[in-house]
This record gives structure tokens, sequence and C-alpha cells, in this order.
């Protein structure tokens, strides 16, 4: 399955989740508080939409696996999602690739004692694989929250950065006061439904209208604004113009509007390996490797480029 194929069929997720880049490319913008709804003139860019605006990632397909090269040590069997590029995705020949794919090989170079096995599943399968001890560790731009800390462990060292955006058929809808009053497709189990929550507490005269809607495909999410059946949907910005040429709905995406930093999700047993996976991201951030993937996958340095102001709880209005 490669980028094409996976569109027509891919659950909406939007980690925790998730088009005027003004010239910047790939993923880069201006730097924005992480997990921030932002101002208009501090936010540049639009996010992937490679794990949709509504529950943490998540497309359909069979699992493919690919083991790791010539390592020795403890066997680490590591998921990622099949169809959210360009973070985790399969190739045309049905193998993993993708950022987060990048990442775990090099983790996995550097890490003594464990040998990682990936493989690549439907969102969901990931999660019941995590849970039942069969994964040991799954990749899917995964953000902690109460109910995930309570069965699984995090990486305490973010992965990579996220820039989200929504998708608008508009030109003209770039900020979160042009968002005011306009309806969104959201999952009622995303991470992003409750931060959109407490936007809409905070800021009740700018206060957006949630459409809660469970096991909605990428493409038909698209469409859905496009025909006018909601006003936007949010999504992640590097996912955004893979879904939006292959459904060919025209749409547009808003500056950035939030940026999560996303981590490594382990079963409860795997403290030790989450331990050691920490030490290594720790490395590769001071030698620039790390960033360094991101510029080939993403298309910046996410690092740099969303360093400023980062914030878990604070949510801004333009």
């Amino acid at each position: 399955m490669n980028r094409s194929d996976f569109v027509a069929n891919r659950t909406v997720p939007m980690e925790g989740a998730r088009h005027l880049v003004r010239d910047t490319p790939g993923l880069c913008a201006t730097p924005i508080s992480r997990r921030c709804f932002l101002s208009g003139a501090g936010a540049l860019g639009f996010a992937a939409f490679g794990a949709f605006a509504l529950a943490g990632c998540a497309p359909d397909a069979a699992s493919t696996s690919t083991a790791s090269s010539a390592s020795s040590g403890t066997s680490v069997n590591v998921v990622v999602n099949n169809g959210n590029p360009p973070y985790c995705y399969l190739d045309d020949d049905g193998n993993p690739v993708g950022y987060d794919y990048d990442v775990l090989k090099a983790v996995d170079d550097r890490l003594d004692g464990y040998s990682f096995s990936i493989s690549a599943m439907e969102f969901s399968a990931m999660i019941t694989a995590c849970e039942s001890g069969s994964a040991d560790l799954v990749s899917c731009q995964l953000v902690p929250n109460d109910d995930r800390k309570a069965k699984f462990i995090f990486c305490q060292e973010p992965f990579t950065l996220s820039p989200m955006v929504f998708a608008v058929a508009s030109p003209n809808i770039k900020t979160m006061d042009d968002m005011a009053g306009k309806s969104v497709a959201t999952s009622p189990t995303a991470y992003e439904y409750g931060m959109l929550q407490d936007y809409n507490k905070k800021y009740p005269d700018k206060a957006l209208v949630l459409q809660t809607i469970s096991n909605l495909t990428a493409a038909d999410s698209f469409k859905m604004v496009a025909s006018g059946q909601v006003d936007s949907v949010l999504c992640y910005d590097g996912s955004f113009d893979t879904v939006n040429d292959e459904t060919g709905t025209g749409l547009y995406k808003t500056d950035v509007v939030m940026c999560e930093s996303t981590y490594f999700m382990l079963n409860k047993s795997q403290q030790d390996l989450a331990d050691a996976i920490d030490g290594v991201l720790k490395d590769m951030k001071s030698d620039g490797s790390l960033s360094q993937i991101a510029t080939d996958d993403l298309g910046c340095d996410v690092f740099t480029v969303y360093a400023n102001d980062l914030s878990d709880e604070q949510l801004m209005s333009s």
C-alpha cells in the first residue's frame, strides 16, 4: 500500500489529533506554542493529515512486518501505524517507511541490549497489541493523557513535534478568530477534543461548534468539508496535501493552530526500555541526528522551528 492507496479507507483520528504555508517547504513554520491555539500573526504553515485531527492516528489495513537489521539483544516488538504519512505508512512493497520508522531504526542502532522487530498495522490493533503485551512499543504521534497513562507508559523525551491545522473550504479562513462559530468534525475520544472543549470554555465568544463523529475516513472527512456538511476538520500539516490531492477536494489549510509533542508509548512492563530510549533520544537531539531525520522526512527541523514557548496546557486565542 502506498500513500495513494490508504486514503480512501483510512479512518480519521486526531491525536491526541491531527493551506497557506507562505512559501515555506514541508512542515516549516514560524515558532509556535505546543498544543496551543495561536495568534494569527504567530503561526505559519499547515499540518499533516496523517493522524487526522480526531483521535490519535489510524487507518485500516493488513499488518506488514519488517525485522530490524543485525542487532543483538532482547527482542522488542515495535508496531507503527500503516497509513499516516509522512510519519508512518507503507511503501509500494508493503514495507513500513516514514519519519517514525527512520527514528526507530536509528534508536535501534544505538540501543545496547535490545533488538527491534518493527511491524505496521491499523491504529486500534496497535493499541490492543500494546495493552496485551504482544507489542512492547507503539508509535503513531501519540500524546499522553490520563486514560492512556493508566494503561501504558510513555517515554519522557518527545521524538517529534507535530503541527496541526484546520482543513477548510475557504482560503480566507486562516486564524482562530476566523474559525469562530465554525463547525469542526472531531472524535469524542480524541486528545484534541478535550482541548477544543477547553478552548470553547475559555473563549465562549469565539467558540467552535464541535461535531463529534466516529469511524470516519480521512477522505470522507475532506469530502464533508468540501460539500459543506461541516466547516472544518483538524489534521496534521504533513498529511494535508496527500489527502487533499488524492480526494481532489481542493481544500485549504489555516495557519498552524496547535503543535503537539508526541511520544513513544510502551507496555507497562517496559519501563527499563523506555528509560533506555529516552537516553538515546537525548543523545540524538544533542548531536543533531534527530533534527537531520526530521529535515529529511518532514521538510524542516521541527525541533528548531517549534522550540520556542512550548506549553502543555495553555490555549491561546488569535
